[in-house]
């Protein structure tokens, strides 16, 4: 991976080149969102606008044959994140911009995408009956909208990652591990995350299909500091790929357990807590 972004890295022509041929295969549509993003941290707006329209041309072929916009929202949204964490530095504004652009997105899939969106929708009532679950075709329209919306700011969060460790191993060995352990919401932005859960709950006919997407910033924010933590205590790889792989085959009481644990490190600053009861 890092042979590759050097490559990108020689100049335009081969971050369009890359990009394109990215975009142009389905299964490496992320490569190319990835690609565009890393020029973007390192080069710019305005040069990583360049490589992005490029790589549009052949997401957009493939978005009128499929009618899927995800891979086109990706790239867009990931590339301002890019942008957004250039400029301020803060990964907190760029969770913030994927969960906007993650819901800009999941609402444009809904009124764009209505074939594919029709299929997903039987799929979701047929295994649900499968499962003893009555499931109405709204409900479970709202359901997959949201889980869309959740799963595009997932995305987006974790290729952004993986341009900036690019950038990392380029130009600052060992920096991105830092800035990673770092990561954490502040107050106020983890208090208005939950102010909007509580409105979602409420309102929960018109909004509770967002409340998954709410999630993605606490979660993310978790998964900091759990690597902070095996960091910190000096802990084996083995403890990383055992937790992603809890968090995977028990995501449905991992990703709760880690926007809990989001919170409290919001309010609590379970770092500095835990460094000076080390001290």
């Amino acid at each position: 991976m890092r042979a590759l972004a050097e490559w990108v890295m020689r100049g335009r022509r081969y971050a369009i080149g890359a990009s394109m041929v990215g975009a142009s295969i389905p299964l490496l549509n992320w490569l190319s969102t990835a690609i565009v993003s890393l020029v973007v941290l390192r080069k710019g707006a305005v040069e990583g606008l360049i490589v992005l329209l490029w790589a549009v041309l052949p997401l957009g072929i493939a978005v009128y044959f499929v009618g899927d916009p995800m891979p086109v929202i990706a790239l867009v949204g990931t590339a301002i994140m890019a942008y957004i964490l250039r400029v301020t530095l803060s990964w907190e504004l760029a969770i913030a911009v994927a969960v906007i652009a993650s819901a800009i997105g999941s609402l444009v899939f809904e009124y764009t995408a209505a074939d594919l969106l029709v299929m997903l929708v039987e799929f979701y009532v047929e295994f649900s009956k499968q499962n003893s679950i009555e499931v109405s075709s709204e409900a479970a329209r709202t359901a997959i909208v949201g889980i869309y919306a959740m799963g595009q700011a997932c995305g987006m969060c974790a290729l952004l990652v993986l341009a900036r460790w690019w950038q990392s191993q380029l130009y600052n060995p060992g920096g991105f591990q830092k800035e990673f352990h770092q990561i954490r919401m502040t107050p106020w932005f983890s208090t208005g995350i939950v102010v909007v859960m509580m409105v979602s709950v409420i309102f929960d006919d018109q909004l509770g299909r967002w409340l998954p997407l709410l999630t993605v910033p606490l979660v993310f924010s978790g998964i900091a500091l759990v690597h902070w933590t095996f960091g910190f205590r000096k802990m084996s790889v083995n403890w990383v790929i055992a937790f992603y792989l809890l968090l995977i085959l028990l995501s449905n009481l991992i990703y709760p357990i880690l926007a809990a644990l989001a919170l409290m490190d919001s309010y609590l600053d379970l770092r500095q807590r835990i460094q000076t009861k080390k001290v």
